[in-house]
């Protein structure tokens, strides 16, 4: 896969303006976030050239590099996503513009690395100690607060159950189980309607 971005629109050359950029706390640590230096790469520059590829693809990771070009300068930056994560291409892509844009000058708070990056690094911080696994099935309750508190995961409506699976940042066994609920929850929807359609058929005699 390879993307490419051309800009011609009007802006300003590098500048000592970068680091007023507006940030985000992660860990304790401050992180610019990449769609805040995307537009700040448009500010500053003329043109430019970005392209956006993979590197390697298979059924655990996936590797994609960005390159920046100004004039005659070349920057490069390149991020990894397991596979057993949400959205892998998506967020491997944007670590690793991220991290072009962080080599280039743009979003250097405290890390040249992305505000996504770091958030997964923390996630999966301490190798040498994982974190156990965790045991989810239809009792389990993800909800500590909110409307869904104190509910089973197997009692908890569609909507939540996709805010788990596709927006949450709890761990991948609750959004593989939610997953599952998820999609029994659509089969009975589907055999009720078979249900009725049959109901009210009107019969040949």
């Amino acid at each position: 896969m390879s993307i490419a971005m051309d800009s011609n629109q009007e802006g300003k050359k590098m500048s000592k303006e970068t680091n007023k950029l507006p940030t985000i706390k992660i860990q304790g640590k401050e992180y610019v976030e990449v769609k805040t230096r995307i537009l700040e790469l448009h500010r500053q520059n003329d043109s430019f050239s970005m392209t956006t590829e993979i590197l390697s693809d298979d059924d655990t990771k996936v590797v994609m590099q960005t390159r920046l070009k100004i004039d005659n300068r070349m920057f490069t930056g390149i991020a990894s996503e397991n596979k057993d994560q949400s959205s892998p291409y998506e967020n491997c892509e944007t670590s690793s513009v991220g991290r072009c844009l962080g080599f280039y000058g743009i979003g250097i708070v405290d890390s040249v690395e992305s505000s996504d990056g770091m958030t997964k690094y923390h996630n999966n911080a301490s190798t040498s100690d994982p974190k156990p696994k965790i045991e989810v099935n239809d009792d389990y309750i993800p909800f500590k607060k909110g409307q869904n508190k104190g509910k089973r995961i197997a009692d908890i409506d569609v909507g939540s159950l996709e805010w788990i699976i596709h927006e949450s940042g709890m761990a991948q066994e609750i959004k593989d189980y939610a997953d599952k609920v998820l999609g029994e929850k659509y089969l009975e929807v589907e055999q009720e309607a078979v249900v009725d359609q049959t109901d009210n058929e009107e019969l040949p005699f």
